[in-house]
């Protein structure tokens, strides 16, 4: 499709700094990156979701993510990953040519994805307000009894 920006990058017209190539998928650093060293994984066929990426492109592109990881792994030596894609208009999908996003992950913390989110998105989310003031108590409860555990949440 000549105005998905991800095609014209997989048919060369557009600039990214590639850092792999396979017959049906490619990937390049992601240009507003979350992380040091963020990857984005496409097929080289349009498909704006999953749903709709013909199976036999389903084993290449997960297989071009597998080779990102490693090399990520190799350059970088990340604690761990954040690995996936945002589905639908609904999950925060923005360009509409199925992508997956590598994340290497730095630190230690293990709160998964929701790490990525601010607090600001998780009520836009629906996400309960109980659920974030029972975290938020638990943080500033800690701080009190002085538990070595920061007070202050770092800004991802």
């Amino acid at each position: 499709m000549s105005d998905c920006i991800f095609c014209r990058v997989a048919a060369g017209t557009a600039k990214a700094e590639i850092v792999h190539e396979s017959p049906g998928a490619l990937a390049f650093l992601d240009r507003t990156p979350a992380a040091r060293g963020h990857v984005m994984v496409i097929p080289r066929a349009h498909a704006a979701t999953l749903l709709e990426l013909e199976d036999e492109a389903v084993g290449e592109l997960f297989r071009a993510v597998k080779a990102v990881m490693r090399k990520v792994n190799d350059a970088l030596r990340p604690a761990a990953f954040h690995v996936g894609w945002n589905h639908g208009k609904g999950a925060g999908q923005h360009v509409f040519h199925l992508h997956v996003h590598v994340l290497p992950r730095f630190g230690e913390s293990g709160r998964g994805i929701q790490m990525l989110t601010s607090p600001r998105s998780r009520r836009r989310s629906g996400a309960p307000e109980r659920s974030r003031t029972r975290t938020s108590g638990r943080r500033r409860a800690a701080c009190r009894r002085g538990s070595g555990r920061s007070c202050i949440r770092p800004r991802p």
